[in-house]
């Protein structure tokens, strides 16, 4: 200070003093006559309709009423509502409410203010409070006056988050999620092998070079078995850089079939060939091979890989494919590396006796598994068979990418993705995690384009659910519903999800009429009762939660629903008896007790904090 009072002038020095006086006057000034307007006006009146507010799809919403005083707004000031959701160590700012002089109906006049608000749940919110205050702005000048903050509501009631959807907490056991698909047992009983017969490129001859080598040694191995062959069909095929697609697959065709003949004759084939169906199938331009050896040809990137799905996606002509694929970088090599294995034959042999005992399947699949066998040994029927033996999904997942590895099959693609589903789910680093699900869901986008199914659509979505994308797994759960008219168990199934997720979007009463078609498994009964409890029928929630408990006595969420229906119906013997018992079944429903707003009227008695213990 005396450094500045040196470098004034005595003028200055007189009028520095008086300046500062005018301006604490002004603020004094200013202060008091906008705390006179409040004197003489009074305090708006705000309230809401909901105390605890409540988590209704995936935000909170509430309708406030705000009344603002007469004299308060005028066309010389304005008045500012600032709510906000206060939780854990920050705040939400909500939707700001303005009122000026527009908006009173006369000169003087107080304003009513009705507003439906909104805000995203996020997690932690539930032990918060909704608070806002007022700001009352000069418009000439710009000066400003805050109220204090005044508390509207206390917490959030989040009782629709305990709808079961696949999720786990710890000390949970870890839901199995998603829907393989198996063989019907009629394909079953027909062992279906697949041999290939090779070309040279742009050529139709027989072809008695070292790559064929498989062929006769696959065919002989069938021969030795002593079975009778029910069906053989062949498929020929041409690459993209052979010339003449349909008049060469033709013809490999028919040499294939005089291969295949000429090749059991020799091999000692012991039944009657005449007897023997061969089927001779005219097959367009088929992408399935090549996209299938695009995704094993390494070296290219995601971008370059997409060009050419961006081509052969297109609606182009086959020949039109063709040259546009050749204006890709990587094509030459590409062709160079992959395409002699599109010039070939496909020969489907089916023999007429059962597939071999689950046992023998079991044995085979064993010593694959362990490093003794190749895989080659068992049919792709089979090969599925023996992944429904191994509960494991290290082995689950091994024998389905032995599928992949000889058929590419829809069912190949779509059981894998379920295992990196079930996978991911049990993976701890979000990173690891999420990199699993979008293999999975590449795998079902797979498995769709071979053949679209309600297995692909629904995993599809419960890989959306992993990620918390409620609206893409219900429209995607819903595509599976509609896939799945002609298959009601798997419809049925299906239902108990989309179910579950109508309690999410909070269409409760839609929600109760899927889960009645639904397996009745512990948790879509509890599911069931939990939407029935959220639309206010608390009878039928009782019963539902009931035939959860009773479906299985370990799951905590049936005895915590009973608890919900007991605090609505004041039962408080109910209430402690059913929540001790979903406390001592799952810690997480213990800690969640102790602080669910729904039985905040209990919080302070000494039963239920010893229920709860």
């Amino acid at each position: 200070m005396n450094i500045l009072i040196n470098h004034l002038k005595p003028k200055q020095f007189m009028n520095y003093p008086f300046k500062i006086l005018m301006v604490c006057f002004s603020v004094f000034w200013m202060s008091c006559s906008t705390q006179s307007l409040f004197d003489k006006s009074g305090l708006p009146s705000i309230t809401v309709d909901k105390d605890p507010l409540v988590l209704h799809n995936d935000s909170v919403r509430f309708k406030l009423r705000a009344t603002i005083p007469a004299g308060l707004v005028s066309e010389e000031r304005t008045y500012t509502l600032l709510p906000e959701y206060q939780y854990g160590e920050g705040a939400l700012p909500l939707e700001e409410i303005t009122v000026d002089a527009s908006d009173l109906a006369g000169a003087g006049q107080a304003v009513e203010i009705i507003r439906n608000m909104s805000f995203p749940y996020m997690e932690g919110m539930d032990r918060g409070e909704l608070r806002i205050k007022g700001l009352l702005e000069e418009v000439e000048s710009g000066k400003t006056f805050s109220t204090p903050y005044i508390t509207l509501a206390n917490g959030i009631i989040s009782t629709v988050n305990l709808v079961r959807v696949g999720q786990f907490v710890p000390g949970e056991n870890i839901p199995d999620v998603g829907a393989y698909m198996s063989y019907d047992d009629d394909f079953m009983n027909m062992a279906s092998h697949e041999v290939n017969y090779y070309f040279a490129k742009n050529a139709a001859q027989a072809n008695p070079s070292s790559s064929n080598g498989a062929f006769i040694s696959q065919l002989r191995s069938m021969v030795e078995k002593g079975e009778d062959i029910q069906k053989i069909i062949i498929v020929g095929m041409a690459s993209p850089d052979e010339k003449d697609y349909s008049s060469l697959a033709a013809t490999r065709t028919q040499v294939a079939e005089q291969q295949v003949r000429t090749q059991l004759k020799k091999l000692g084939y012991q039944g009657a060939l005449s007897d023997v169906e061969i089927e001779l199938q005219r097959k367009e331009p088929d992408w399935l091979l090549f996209r299938h050896l695009l995704r094993t040809f390494e070296g290219i990137d995601m971008a370059e890989r997409d060009r050419y799905f961006d081509v052969i996606y297109a609606e182009d002509s086959y020949e039109e494919k063709v040259e546009q694929l050749k204006e890709i970088d990587s094509y030459d090599r590409f062709a160079r590396e992959k395409f002699s294995q599109m010039q070939m034959a496909k020969v489907m042999v089916m023999m007429a006796q059962d597939r071999r005992s689950d046992p023998e399947i079991s044995a085979m699949a064993n010593m694959y598994i362990k490093g003794t066998a190749s895989g080659d040994e068992l049919t792709e029927a089979e090969l599925a068979r023996a992944a429904e033996f191994n509960p494991g999904l290290k082995e689950k997942q091994l024998i389905y990418e032995a599928m992949l590895k000889k058929h590419g099959s829809a069912l190949a693609y779509n059981n894998l993705g379920v295992v990196y589903l079930n996978q991911a789910h049990r993976m701890i680093k979000i990173s690891d995690k999420n990199q699993k699900v979008n293999e999975a869901m590449r795998l079902f986008r797979m498995s769709n384009e071979i053949n679209e199914s309600a297995q692909a659509s629904h995993n599809m979505g419960q890989a959306y659910l992993m990620w918390g994308d409620y609206g893409a797994a219900y429209l995607e759960i819903s595509q599976a519903n509609a896939l799945a008219k002609s298959i009601p168990e798997f419809q049925s199934f299906n239902e108990g999800k989309r179910g579950a997720l109508d309690i999410i979007r909070g269409d409760y009463k839609l929600a109760t009429l899927r889960l009645d078609k639904a397996p009745e498994t512990a948790t879509n009964l509890f599911n069931k009762g939990l939407a029935y409890f959220l639309a206010e029928d608390y009878g039928q929630a009782a019963i539902s939660f009931e035939e959860s408990a009773l479906s299985n006595m370990e799951f905590g969420y049936a005895f915590y629903g009973l608890a919900l229906v007991a605090a609505q119906n004041s039962d408080e013997e109910r209430l402690y008896e059913n929540l001790r018992k979903a406390a001592q079944r799952s810690p997480y429903l213990k800690r969640r007790a102790a602080t669910d707003l729904e039985f905040k009227d209990y919080f302070d008695d000494q039963k239920y904090i010893e229920a709860i213990k």
